[in-house]
């Protein structure tokens, strides 16, 4: 990665007097961030608003935010006329600061006289030379970066690219440059009283015009910006033999505003956000080049769910692109669906009154409430035949002692009037902590289990025996037709009954299922030669009580 360096030129000539005349400024919107909606995933859909002044019909915004392409929407709701023109550009102001660092000391001091101490190199004593400064260029921008020609100026002059960021000297006594590397410089002193502690920087930004001429107007800005996100977790305290105490609380986590007395709607579900990866024009990261290139590269193929969007860069001009590129907060990509809600509608929990910094984390309850609930064991039975679909070889299991396990759940019914969202859930008795897992999305009125630990008193057992096998032809392919028989056994040596729910997991079909097992086929494909299928049995099982479970199928095997 390249470094961003500063160029400070100090020389013992009379300072150039500045005849740059100040900007005329335009009344400046403070806008209020009203509402947020924040996403699981990092993005937050942020409403704000202000009452300004008008000059000319324009007002100065806010910086343009980092907002998410096609999601910003500025308007107004005066009555007097529309939003007619934005315009976001580059400006420099002057701000006092209560720390600068050495660069920013040389460049708030241009044209005064100052003495640097600074290092010649390891084991050498510091050094010391006064000289003045003559000008502190711009830091140079990353895509500006590069190698510039060395010139033959004599001896006595020590020309460096750009990107080397050395502090240049004059010293007329000795008719030469000394060229400091910016870090070796350990202290800067002014003889005289009138030391700047402010600097002049380059900011982005923005101003609006409204049409109709109007005196004032209420301005809006809506739009989507990574750096929010709240993190959900439940508390499930099951005291209650019958009941459950639930807590729903959302950790907020803001990297985006300054949030006061604003309203948080924490979102269940995921929306479809398009092109969440990419920043819109008007923010001012990205330099033309950039835009094109991050556009383009949004309708290829690679660029999974941004298919479509090629055409609007039809006429896209090639650009060369130094090595490093631009790219939006890529330690995350917030276009890829959070596990477990990619299916879900939305639902919002609302949060009034939040006050909280950028870069700061609140916690909120968002409910509480009681909810039924049954202890249950479940016992979910691989398919251990290693074949798929079509009848071919696929690798076996890695463990097939995972087929034998039973676990201790909690069947929660969900009858609050919110839905629950995923999100780890911890459950204690009392005081005392029982299990912690994940509680799946369940609407109102729905049912969701909940691991608690592997049921070691509740046993288990499988066994499979191959009936037939006979020789069949399908779409001129030779395939063995494979008759199976299995059992399922099962017995409690709790001192209390238990609830058993079991499910097995095969590839065929289902010609018997005992005991009142209920089959589901779970089609993948519609011309594949074998279906998947699942028996579920579900049944009350005594103390020291056994039950056996059995079931036949046949499956397609390709010679």
């Amino acid at each position: 990665m390249r470094r961003i360096v500063l160029l400070a030129c100090l020389t013992l000539i009379a300072p150039a007097a500045s005849n740059a005349a100040p900007a005329k400024q335009l009344p400046l919107l403070k806008s209020k961030v009203r509402t947020v909606a924040a996403f699981k995933n990092g993005l937050g859909f942020v409403f704000r608003s202000g009452t300004t002044p008008l000059q000319d019909g324009w007002a100065a915004l806010d910086p343009i935010p980092s907002a998410v392409l096609g999601t910003l929407w500025i308007g107004t709701s005066s009555k007097g006329g529309s939003v007619t023109e934005v315009i976001s550009y580059k400006d420099k102001v002057r701000t006092e600061f209560p720390a600068l660092d050495i660069s920013e000391v040389l460049a708030a001091n241009t044209g005064k006289v100052v003495t640097l101490t600074y290092s010649p190199g390891a084991g050498q004593p510091a050094q010391t030379v006064t000289g003045q400064i003559v000008s502190v260029p711009d830091v140079p921008k990353s895509d500006d970066l590069g190698p510039v020609p060395l010139r033959d100026e004599g001896p006595a002059r020590y020309n460096t690219p750009r990107a080397a960021g050395h502090i240049v000297l004059v010293r007329p006594e000795q008719g030469g440059v000394l060229a400091l590397n910016k870090s070796a410089v350990l202290t800067v002193q002014s003889p005289g009283p009138d030391f700047n502690t402010s600097v002049e920087r380059e900011v982005n930004r923005a101003k609006v015009r409204i049409g109709g001429s109007p005196k004032e107007a209420e301005i809006t800005v809506a739009y989507l910006e990574k750096g929010i996100n709240w993190s959900p977790g439940y508390l499930l305290n099951i005291k209650d033999d019958s009941k459950a105490a639930i807590t729903l609380e959302a950790v907020l986590a803001n990297d985006a505003e300054d949030l006061e007395d604003t309203e948080i709607s924490f979102v269940v579900g995921y929306p479809n956000f398009r092109f969440a990866d990419l920043i819109t024009p008007l923010s001012l990261q990205q330099n033309v080049a950039q835009i094109v290139e991050r556009l383009a590269a949004a309708g290829r193929p690679a660029s999974a769910g941004y298919g479509g969007f090629a055409n609007v860069m039809a006429q896209s001009v090639n650009y060369a692109f130094d090595s490093v590129r631009w790219s939006p907060e890529t330690s995350y990509a917030a276009a890829t669906p959070m596990a477990g809600e990619s299916n879900e509608d939305l639902y919002f929990y609302t949060q009034r009154g939040v006050t909280l910094k950028k870069g700061d984390r609140a916690r909120y309850t968002v409910f509480t409430g009681s909810v039924p609930y049954e202890h249950v064991y479940e016992w979910a039975v691989p398919d251990t035949m290693s074949i798929n679909e079509e009848g071919y070889r696929r690798d076996a299991p890695g463990n097939q002692d995972l087929g034998t396990q039973v676990w201790h759940s909690l069947r929660l019914t969900n009858s609050t009037d919110h839905p629950w969202t995923t999100a780890p859930a911890f459950v204690v008795n009392g005081p005392m902590p029982v299990a912690q897992d994940v509680l799946q999305y369940t609407p109102t009125g729905g049912k969701s289990t909940l691991k608690l630990t592997v049921a070691t008193d509740v046993r288990a057992e499988q066994s499979q025996t191959e009936v037939s096998r006979t020789p069949v032809e399908i779409t001129r392919r030779s395939f063995e037709e494979v008759v199976v028989d299995g059992k399922l056994s099962v017995k409690n040596w709790k001192k209390k009954d238990v609830k058993l729910i079991v499910t097995k997991s095969l590839v065929g079909e289902v010609r018997t299922a005992g005991q009142d097992g209920k089959v589901r086929k779970t089609v993948r494909s519609l011309t594949a030669n074998n279906p998947s299928s699942e028996i579920r049995w579900e049944f009350d099982l005594p103390s020291n009580a056994e039950k056996e479970l059995t079931y036949t199928y046949k499956a397609l095997v390709a010679r």
